[in-house]
């Protein structure tokens, strides 16, 4: 599935942006804050109630004043929901999440809508959601009015039958504020529309600018990109730094990493039904994966362990395949005074998408109302702003990318603009339709992408093609 949204999102202007919303009244914003941080604890907590809407100027909002000027008025009737006005709206929405980022985000809806309040509870991890979800649902326990659908079990939430059509009366999300790839992962087989995107997660590859610097003569990511298009000039550039490092500079961490950017660059699906497609379509990944690792330019660091993670502060990696809120959760956290350090670049092979969340709503919540005008001020562009803010999520919604803020020098990337980056990949990738255990499938091919000594390329993907079948019987060769 190709998309091609770069040239008529640039081509938004300020105007534009106010008319892709139905209803923009005049008057003044709500000025945005800064999000206040929360601590990680394994607990249900009742989040307060705000005593009142007014917001405190703050620095990130002066600095945000231009972008402001967009902000859709809190009695504009875009935020009705069912007929009823932002201070109409209750409820006490549940809310779970493996980060507590998110909660600082879902409560911001306050700004426009007062009256409605929060539970939250922490998961340990996107895994452990699905599962404690399925056991919920089996039980009768506790379910949570916002559901929250990685982008490896998406595809499970097609089947599940839990979630409401939020296109339909009386919520009215508008999908037409999206790019149109979130649109269709959020839409499931049925032609449903039942998930928003949290983010745009368009890869990069993300490199230390000092070590670009000394072995590769360059820091620049279009030189950079231009020195290996495909993996093949990969890997003859990350025999030369090894090579003029004296082996103490490896060119990746391992090649686990380069298992979501190999199989989302194929285009291919793994399974037809239940029927086994990973031997007829990644025996090649396999192959591209043995000839990266006979080079010896890996660090044999497998992806988001211990190691992993310090190497990004300790220099002896050169470059990282990822995805844009890399930024946020990955680098910056792991290399605390690496701004300025880092770039990103086109990853060899072509353009893909990694990762996402889509948010929906519970089917049978009783909160269906607070869950919907939740939707419509993610969708809003205070919404949008707020959540780049908090953490670099770049927004699913078109019109965010006619604002100013989004275009402002990013100094962790050494001033660069790394949104009209983020924008040409999106143009270019292909991104593949979610299928039912995607985790498995790809939790399978990492596994085997650390051992690819074990077999030749044809003999991993049939071991891949067991191990699913191990776990789901239904699968068949």
């Amino acid at each position: 599935m190709k998309n091609s949204i770069y040239k008529r999102i640039l081509a938004f202007t300020a105007a534009s942006l106010l008319m892709a919303f139905s209803c923009i009244g005049c008057g003044s914003s709500p000025a945005p804050s800064v999000p206040a941080s929360t601590t990680a604890e394994e607990e249900k907590t009742e989040a307060a109630q705000p005593e009142s809407p007014a917001q405190e100027s703050t620095p990130v909002a002066s600095e945000a004043s231009a972008d402001t000027a967009s902000y859709i008025p809190a009695d504009d009737e875009y935020f009705y929901v069912n007929g009823k006005s932002p201070e109409e709206i209750t409820g006490n929405i549940l809310f779970w999440s493996w980060d507590p980022n998110f909660f600082t985000m879902v409560e911001k809806m306050n700004d426009i809508y007062p009256n409605v309040t929060f539970e939250f509870v922490t998961i340990a991890s996107a895994e452990d959601y699905l599962q404690k979800l399925q056991t919920a649902l089996t039980s009768g326990g506790e379910i949570p009015d916002i559901l929250a659908m990685e982008i490896g079990m998406v595809g499970k939430f097609y089947e599940m039958g839990i979630c409401e059509d939020i296109s339909a009366e009386p919520y009215n999300i508008d999908k037409d504020l999206l790019i149109p790839y979130l649109v269709d992962i959020g839409t499931d087989n049925e032609g449903t529309f039942i998930g928003i995107p949290n983010t745009a997660a368009p890869g990069g590859l993300f490199y230390r600018r000092d070590l670009a610097k000394e072995y590769l003569g360059t820091d620049d990511p279009e030189e950079i990109a231009a020195m290996m298009p495909t993996w093949q000039d990969f890997i003859e550039v990350g025999k030369d730094v090894v090579a003029k490092s004296g082996g103490s500079v490896s060119m990746l961490p391992g090649m686990d990493s380069l298992v979501y950017p190999m199989v989302n660059q194929t285009g291919l699906s793994w399974k037809d039904g239940n029927k086994l497609m990973v031997a007829e379509n990644f025996t090649d990944t396999f192959e591209l994966l043995k000839e990266v690792k006979a080079a010896n330019i890996d660090s044999g660091m497998d992806i988001w362990t211990p190691a992993w993670n310090a190497s990004f502060a300790q220099g002896n990696v050169l470059c990282y395949p990822g995805s844009c809120w890399f930024q946020s959760f990955v680098i910056e956290p792991n290399d605390p005074d690496g701004a300025g350090n880092w770039g990103v670049t086109s990853v060899p092979g072509g353009a893909y998408n990694w990762g996402g969340i889509w948010w929906g709503m519970y089917n049978q919540s009783q909160n269906k109302e607070a869950v919907a005008a939740w939707m419509k001020y993610e969708l809003s562009p205070q919404g949008a702003q707020n959540k780049y803010e908090l953490i670099h999520f770049y927004p699913g919604v078109k019109a965010a990318y006619s604002s100013e803020y989004l275009y402002k020098p990013n100094e962790f990337f050494a001033n660069q603009n790394v949104t009209d980056f983020y924008l040409k990949e999106m143009d270019e990738m292909t991104v593949l339709r979610p299928l039912s255990d995607d985790s498995m499938f790809y939790s399978s091919m990492s596994f085997f992408a650390q051992s690819l000594d074990s077999g030749t390329a044809q003999e991993l993907a049939d071991k891949v093609e067991e191990d699913l079948i191990s776990s789901n019987p239904d699968y068949q060769k």
